[in-house]
């Protein structure tokens, strides 16, 4: 019952913000009455955090499976998108992220933190094995770029600008653009054609 809660709360949250959505709204939705949730969430902001950690750790176990086992560094890229874009059920919004981090800082500074943990082993073993396979350039600054490419992935759900361009695009367009531009930086004409032929089948 627990994992069901947490799977609706996060289809609820994802599709209507992290504010709007009611323990009403939420029980109403599985058929069930609203003490049963709070058998095991103690109010909506446990159940916020029991969420965004659930999804987190989920992500965070897929990406890990999916790092270093791609045909090549820019596959991973690709895939490690779809794996987010499957598990919010394609529904994200960038406002709904940016709602959680106006209304739930601790949570989402809490978040940030955890995803520096994971820094090295995604974001720069990529561009490491990018230059060692010959897809990214062997003179790019790997930990420069690394940050770059950390911060303006954070800045895509934060930064008020990228908001308001999810009113003409969804997260998904957005995410392939943000891919394309940061590997056409990196890239070398091997990488560049795998990433031609990527961006043919989106």
């Amino acid at each position: 019952m627990k994992e069901t809660v947490l799977k609706k709360s996060l289809e609820l949250f994802t599709k209507n913000g992290f504010k709007s959505v009611t323990m009403d709204d939420i029980a109403k939705e599985l058929g069930i009455s609203k003490k049963t949730i709070y058998q095991h969430f103690s109010s909506k902001n446990d159940l916020v955090k029991a969420t965004v950690d659930y999804v987190f750790e989920s992500a965070t176990n897929r990406m890990n499976s999916i790092a270093g086992n791609c045909e090549t560094p820019i596959h991973e890229h690709f895939a490690m998108k779809n794996c987010i874009a499957d598990m919010f059920g394609g529904n994200v919004k960038a406002s709904t992220i940016y709602q959680f981090n106006k209304y739930y800082p601790k949570l989402a500074e809490r978040i940030q933190k955890k995803k520096h943990e994971n820094y090295d082993f995604t974001i720069l073993r990529n561009l490491r094995d990018g230059v060692a396979q010959g897809y990214y350039r062997n003179d790019i600054d790997i930990d420069f770029v690394g940050k770059i490419f950390f911060a303006s992935s954070t800045a895509f759900f934060n930064d008020e600008m990228f908001i308001n361009l999810q009113s003409t695009q969804s997260i998904d367009e957005l995410n392939y653009k943000f891919l394309e531009y940061h590997i056409r930086g990196i890239a070398t004409p091997k990488g560049l054609e795998i990433l031609e032929q990527l961006l043919q089948k989106s």
